[in-house]
């Protein structure tokens, strides 16, 4: 089970477009990426079938705990510095009714979920910034080239979230960590 919801990831990440050094993250990007042996973060704009562009937000937890996490906790920034309006979560529940909607998700310790953001992001399909706040944290996810992108979900698809040091994972798997963690501001 955990080996699919993580495989979702592989699912959801755009079709490649050129490899990039990730020393050198472009200025904006559909994809971006926050990786320590706690915490994966990646975050990815899509279009929907009907033109309209939907992030997608994978959150994979290593450690133990539980936060409380609402849309206003994710900050989407266009190259003006204009951000975007996160308003509900939505999560796939794989029955008949439909997805999930909510503006309110527990974050599990030592688990894996997958949403998408609702709101207006159509002037957000490459974002220049993602920041997203846990706990006390502030995560500041790298923009990075989607073709880096898909290479780095498929080395994180092949951890295996049963093994008692995932840090060994990391290092077998040549995971290196990306993006910046900091204390929230007040």
């Amino acid at each position: 089970m955990k080996n699919l919801l993580l495989g979702l990831i592989l699912l959801l990440a755009p079709v490649a477009l050129k490899g990039q050094n990730p020393s050198n993250p472009p200025p904006t990007s559909h994809c971006h990426l926050f990786i320590d042996q706690e915490n994966i973060w990646t975050l990815e704009t899509v279009e929907d079938g009907g033109g309209e562009i939907v992030p997608i937000l994978n959150i994979i937890t290593f450690s133990p705990g539980k936060w409380e996490f609402r849309p206003r906790q994710i900050h989407i920034f266009d190259a003006d510095g204009r951000e975007a309006r996160v308003e509900k979560f939505s999560m796939e529940t794989g029955s008949l009714e439909g997805a999930y909607l909510s503006t309110f998700m527990p974050v599990l310790g030592n688990s894996f979920i997958g949403l998408e953001l609702l709101g207006s992001f159509n002037d957000f399909a490459e974002p220049a910034s993602v920041l997203i706040d846990l706990g006390e944290s502030r995560f500041e996810l790298q923009s990075v080239d989607c073709a880096e992108f898909e290479r780095l979900a498929e080395k994180i698809n092949r951890i295996n979230l049963d093994s008692p040091d995932i840090r060994e994972d990391f290092e077998v798997l040549e995971i290196n960590p990306l993006g910046r963690i900091d204390l929230k501001p007040e």
